[in-house]
């Protein structure tokens, strides 16, 4: 006879308790603010049109009142809409501060 509860035993559980949640703390570093000058802007807009989907890349954006540095490859850059995808995390284009090419 079929055992009713046998599907349970093969549900999915997160062994590790809030593990996923330290390890993204542990990928932000926070850095000081900044304010931008037309070089720097410039810049910016230079290496932004150097990524293409697949790139290695590291960034700082502003998210609230803080500044978060992100690392990882290029899963998607949409200039129109102003969304670049690193990795599963979106990111408004206007709110990177730096862009650093990083080699693969």
């Amino acid at each position: 006879m079929p055992n009713p509860n046998r599907a349970q035993i093969f549900q999915s559980f997160d062994a590790l308790k809030g593990f996923r949640e330290l390890l993204e703390e542990q990928e932000k570093v926070i850095v000081p603010a900044r304010i931008l000058s037309e070089d720097q802007k410039d810049e910016l807009d230079w290496k932004l049109h150097q990524i293409q989907v697949g790139s290695m890349i590291r960034i700082v954006y502003r998210q609230g009142n803080t500044y978060i540095q992100i690392e990882g490859l290029v899963s998607k850059l949409n200039i129109e809409t102003r969304i670049i995808q690193i990795v599963k995390k979106k990111i408004d284009l206007l709110s990177i501060v730096e862009i650093e090419l990083l080699e693969k």
